[in-house]
């Protein structure tokens, strides 16, 4: 009993850590650019305002995030 709680204990933190390292756009306007511990831009993620993904590179746990100014649709 004590082995698996400490197994699924190793296999919660293990996915928590990809969790936190995939940290990318959730919805439209959003970017993210990703750096090296050098501070290098390494990859780049984002979510236009139309809903199109864009991405390259490496994604990794060192970002700086922003939005695009997207015009409200008209009607």
């Amino acid at each position: 009993m004590r082995k698996t709680a400490l197994i699924l204990g190793l296999v919660a933190a293990t996915v928590a850590g990809y969790a936190i390292a995939a940290i990318g756009p959730t919805g439209p306007g959003q970017f993210y650019y990703y750096y090296d511990s050098a501070g290098n831009i390494v990859g780049y993620q984002a979510i236009d305002c139309h809903g199109n993904h864009t991405s390259w590179g490496r994604f990794t746990k060192n970002y700086a995030d922003g939005v695009f100014l997207c015009d409200p649709d008209r009607t």
